[in-house]
Order: C-alpha cells, then structure tokens, then sequence
C-alpha cells in the first residue's frame, strides 16, 4: 500500500471536511457499495482514508490511492459559483437553469436563488416554486451544474 505524507493526509481532510457529500467512482472490494452511490464523510483517517457513512447503510471507507470518489458540491458553493457567475454575464448566451438559449439579454428575469439571468420561463417556474403551486428545484439539479463537481 502507498502511504499519504503528512501534508497529503491535511489536504485531504481539507477538500473531504465531516459532513461532506461523496459520490463512489471505483472501488474494487467485494463489499463497496454500487458505482455512484453517494454518502457523507464522517472524517479521514491517519492514512488518508475517507471514512464514508453510505447512503445505502455501509460504512466501508474510500482507501488513499486504490479507491476513487469526487466530492458533491453544496447549495451554498453552487449558489456561490452561480453569483460570481451571473457577474460575468455578458450576452445572450444559454439560461443557466433550463439550458435553452436566451433570445436577447433585453428580455430576462433574475433568478430568485441566486445573482444570475435565467429566461423568463424559469423566472416563471422560480416565482411558482415560491408559493407552493410547483416543487422547487435544488440549485444541483439546474443545467448549468449538471457536471460541477469539487
């Protein structure tokens, strides 16, 4: 087994901090969990293992330099990436929510969940959302951040 220095050890608490969301990637143990099952880091050991409370009730951990994970990014990152986003903004472009092109950046709403110009079917479906005739959508389902990952 390759063992992590130190430092590696630190980085990796760093990026996979407790509570954390993970998605599993690789892992070849007969016990790991399915490819793509999620859970939450409950915190990394000595050797750089991530110590994972799967979604599916396992708690087998992710193994430094032989298993392979990606972290979930959390509404509160997205909504962070999206403001800093929508202050980049130049054109038309593609509405980050649905995806569709936006016509002209004369006609558009702002987003209610973040400092973003979506279309105004999605400033439709967000006003909807907020007084309860729709679900709200979670900010990681919009299509702008289908692929974000940390």
């Amino acid at each position: 087994m390759n063992y992590p220095t130190k430092e590696m050890v630190e980085l990796i608490r760093k990026h996979y901090p407790a509570g954390c969301r993970i998605v599993l990637d690789r892992m070849d143990d007969p016990q790991a969990p399915p490819i793509g099952t999620q859970g939450t880091v409950t915190g990394v050991d000595d050797i750089g293992s991530i110590m994972v409370a799967w979604d599916s009730g396992g708690s087998l951990s992710v193994a430094y330099g032989e298993d392979i994970c990606h972290r979930v990014a959390s509404e509160d990152e997205i909504k962070e990436s999206l403001n800093w986003l929508g202050k980049r903004q130049t054109g038309p472009g593609h509405c980050p929510r649905c995806g569709k092109a936006l016509e002209s950046f004369d006609r558009h709403a702002t987003s209610r969940r973040a400092a973003i110009t979506i279309c105004d079917e999605c400033g439709t479906a967000e006003a909807l959302e907020d007084v309860g005739i729709i679900p709200k959508i979670s900010l990681c389902a919009w299509h702008c951040t289908a692929d974000w990952q940390v």
